[in-house]
């Protein structure tokens, strides 16, 4: 799918043809990828599918390339829409999440194990107590995502969170107080409940992610009824109509673009009350695929 200078130059990416091009307004398809909006043209849209079983691995490296899917009779080459503009798709960053859910769980039982052996043993607690301060802290405090029921989750992990790292200055001083049998069986107490509560909340957190990334194929069209090239995307929208106004010149933003993204990022669309999203030239993705 590398492009010469000449080919590239073939697509369209002025900004002034994209104005003129869309000067009575759009009805879009948009679909997202991660966390951004993007919208393309619906008549390009042939159709979209959850059929990922079928699709043909390729002996054949390209930037996005999956692989080879049959439709309606048609091999299409499959194109993860994320990975063509060079970052990681729903899925990979979902992964990724699971993964670092999973090491923060495995922290806060080891903090635990911390705080019984320096209790027992008198061995320095050296582990965060501010559950502002630990890793998995730090990065809750500000982590955001637009699934809503994912959110709500991770809502639920603040109180047992705080109340496993108020035990460390509350056990160790009970300890200095010469408690520390009264101390070790709250410590016990607070493992079978409230350890328990923030491990369940890292389990469903997981499975709500598990369960929720199912990525589609996207077929683009060149006449309407034949498909050209398949998208792989994290997650359908809806159809939009967008008006002139709406669109907003890439002049400068294709500037910082490098590889396939300039060549399919045309505009910016305005939105209200929703999302603002980017505008994929059908023509040049099927160009990009094509070469």
């Amino acid at each position: 799918m590398n492009m010469s200078a000449m080919q590239a130059t073939d697509l369209l990416t002025s900004s002034n043809q994209v104005m003129e091009q869309y000067s009575n307004g759009l009805r879009a398809f948009t679909f997202w990828i991660s966390d951004t909006l993007y919208a393309i043209d619906i008549s390009r849209v042939l159709t979209i599918s959850q059929e990922m079983g079928n699709i043909q691995s390729l002996p054949a490296e390209a930037k996005g390339l999956v692989g080879m899917v049959e439709f309606q009779g048609n091999a299409v080459p499959v194109l993860d829409f994320a990975n063509m503009l060079g970052f990681d798709s729903g899925v990979e960053n979902s992964n990724a999440l699971i993964q670092l859910l999973s090491e923060k769980e495995k922290d806060h039982i080891e903090w635990i194990e911390a705080l019984e052996d320096s209790l027992v043993n008198d061995t320095p607690f050296v582990k965060a107590k501010d559950p502002n301060a630990c890793t998995f802290g730090q990065w809750y405090n500000h982590f955001k995502h637009r699934d809503e029921t994912l959110m709500e989750v991770l809502s639920e992990f603040d109180k047992p969170h705080k109340q496993i790292h108020a035990l460390a200055d509350k056990l160790l001083d009970m300890k200095k107080d010469n408690q520390l049998d009264q101390a070790l069986k709250l410590l016990q107490n607070e493992r079978d409940i409230t350890l328990k509560r923030l491990l369940k909340r890292f389990e469903q957190a997981r499975i709500h992610l598990k369960e929720s990334t199912r990525q589609v194929l996207l077929y683009v069209t060149e006449d309407g009824t034949t498909p050209t090239v398949a998208l792989r995307i994290d997650d359908i929208n809806d159809v939009i109509d967008f008006k002139p106004e709406q669109f907003k010149e890439m002049n400068r933003i294709n500037n910082i673009l490098t590889g396939e993204a300039s060549e399919l990022v045309v505009a910016y669309l305005k939105q209200a009350e929703q999302a603002d999203c980017l505008l994929v030239e059908a023509t040049n993705l099927v160009s990009i695929a094509q070469n």
